[in-house]
């Protein structure tokens, strides 16, 4: 918990994760609250969405093992979720047909970003972790996390429910600022464990010293 850096890095992940919300509360209220689409629909976005998960996981979320290019992953997904946002929130003000295409291009692209940010936010946690601590670091990402989707149903709900379309622009606003700002985020929190890591080294290298100063000489 006093790793600051990491604990923002950690936490504008967990503020991507709100999108979880999105597709599996938001998403089936809104087709049948603000567009003419028919219920069917709902069904066919979720199992789109199952269907690309199964087929591109492996290939999507596995891209960037290690802090730097996951980070740029990150960034990559708000901005890609972002865009599904908006497409979603498109669909009140259009035809059927159309809204019926927007929803599914939508989910489409949500689904990318999703996988994106599933692989690069555990690399993330993983990478910018105390190696003597994994544990502890994963598990406070894993609450961060926690912590926004369970703040999120209400708050989006409203949000986006109520506020319409302006409520998907503020939604995307977000994913995308905070995707934008993963990267340097991630910079500062490489730089400082590299601090960490040099003065325990140096640390070391001045016990190693100061013991072999105190060690008896022959003769």
């Amino acid at each position: 918990m006093r790793d600051g850096p990491f604990l923002a890095v950690a936490g504008a992940s967990a503020v991507l994760s709100v999108h979880h919300v999105a597709l599996t509360l938001l998403l089936p209220l809104w087709v049948v609250a603000h567009t003419d689409a028919p219920l069917v629909t709902v069904s066919a976005l979720l199992l789109v969405n199952t269907l690309l998960t199964v087929l591109l996981a492996v290939r999507l979320s596995g891209s960037a093992r290690h802090a730097v290019p996951a980070a740029a992953t990150m960034r990559r997904a708000g901005l890609v979720l972002a865009a599904g946002m908006l497409l979603w929130g498109a669909t009140a003000v259009v035809p059927t047909a159309v809204a019926i295409g927007l929803l599914l291009a939508a989910t489409v692209i949500y689904t990318v970003g999703d996988l994106w940010h599933a692989g690069a936010g555990a690399a993330l946690a993983y990478d910018l972790a105390a190696p003597d601590a994994l544990g502890a670091y994963q598990g406070v990402d894993g609450l961060l996390a926690g912590l926004v989707r369970a703040a999120g149903p209400t708050l989006l709900t409203w949000l986006i429910i109520d506020g319409g379309p302006v409520g998907w622009l503020a939604l995307a606003g977000l994913l995308a600022l905070t995707g934008l700002a993963v990267p340097p985020l991630t910079r500062r929190a490489l730089a400082k464990r590299a601090e960490r890591t040099e003065r325990t080294e140096h640390a070391d290298r001045a016990d190693r010293a100061d013991r072999a100063d105190r060690s008896p000489h022959p003769g």
